[in-house]
């Protein structure tokens, strides 16, 4: 007798948002999980992952299948946010540090594995238009803001004893761009920065040296070995302009899923495919799951959907919950 099918997966659309996303390969599961953070609507921040393990891997009971998202976890309610950044970090060991911005002002947040999400000391940022937030290779924190006047701040955090961090202000040209990233450099005594503007942008490296960057507000940045690469959606053009930072053909382009402005972009390398660099973009009110191969091959782009495995007993069980 032929075995029954397995049930039919509980899926669902990503809960409603908005602002800024953050995306960041994580060190949980065979080959690391993806993690993503979205801004809700109205209160708080969403977290899924992406089931990274190999495809003949069985999942856990009631969790997404290899290859699909999980549902959402609310956290950080009763403020509305704006823009949200995400590293995981090698402290605590191995937490996720989390760097939101709602209105003027930078919230920190972090998550382990004994109290998951809890609110922690922000940097002394004072008020802003944004935030970013990287840690280097050598485990050192960055947070880099653009100030109420639009100026460039950098600080680094010392975290002797963390999880309480003390926050140090390193000095930058005064540079006006109207976004900014941080990419985290091995070898270097500070992460590169992308200072991005609607008519152009420059990318600072560590020892002072500027490259042109193109004309865009939303854009993600990843490293690539030692290359920084930064992804720029170019709405005149409707795509993504893609710079490798000195290398020898620098510039390409994707192709974005989807209709209408992105509205929100962010990346992340991926540990097991040295060549792969995954985005989660929002256009047209849609999450989309990206994935850039790199060279002249096609990006694959697929819509962003929670797919979970169905146990007995689930069906009242919402796909999305709050902590």
């Amino acid at each position: 007798m032929a075995a029954a099918p397995p049930p039919a997966p509980r899926t669902a659309l990503p809960p409603p948002n908005r602002g800024g996303l953050a995306f960041a390969q994580g060190r949980y599961g065979l080959r690391g999980n993806l993690e993503l953070l979205l801004c809700d609507e109205e209160d708080g921040l969403w977290v899924l992952w992406f089931n990274n393990d190999p495809e003949d891997t069985a999942p856990e009971a009631g969790g997404p299948p290899p290859g699909a998202w999980s549902g959402a976890l609310r956290f950080g309610t009763g403020r509305r946010y704006d823009e949200v950044q995400v590293v995981q970090s090698a402290h605590g060991p191995h937490h996720l540090e989390v760097l939101a911005r709602s209105g003027a002002h930078t919230h920190r947040l972090r998550w382990n594995p004994e109290t998951a999400f809890t609110t922690e000391e922000p940097p002394p940022t004072g008020r802003v238009r944004a935030a970013s937030l990287t840690e280097n290779p050598d485990a050192t924190l960055w947070t880099a803001v653009l100030a109420d006047d639009g100026s460039p701040r950098l600080f680094r955090a010392d975290t002797g004893a963390y999880p309480r961090l003390t926050w140090e202000q390193t000095p930058l040209p005064p540079l006006r761009p109207g976004a900014v990233l941080l990419l985290p450099l091995p070898h270097a005594a500070r992460p590169g920065l992308a200072l991005l503007g609607a008519s152009g942008g420059s990318y600072l490296a560590p020892g002072g040296d500027e490259t042109p960057l193109p004309a865009g507000l939303v854009a993600a940045a990843v490293v690539r070995e030692t290359v920084p690469r930064l992804y720029v959606w170019n709405e005149a053009a409707e795509r993504i302009d893609v710079v490798d930072i000195g290398a020898p053909a620098p510039y390409r382009s994707l192709r974005a899923p989807g209709e209408g402005p992105v509205t929100a972009l962010a990346a992340t390398t991926l540990d097991h495919a040295p060549h792969r660099t995954d985005l989660v973009l929002r256009r047209g009110g849609r999450l989309w799951h990206v994935s850039d191969q790199g060279g002249e091959e096609p990006a694959r782009s697929v819509p962003l959907l929670s797919r979970l495995t169905r146990t007995a007993g689930d069906e009242e069980r919402p796909v999305h919950r709050t902590s």
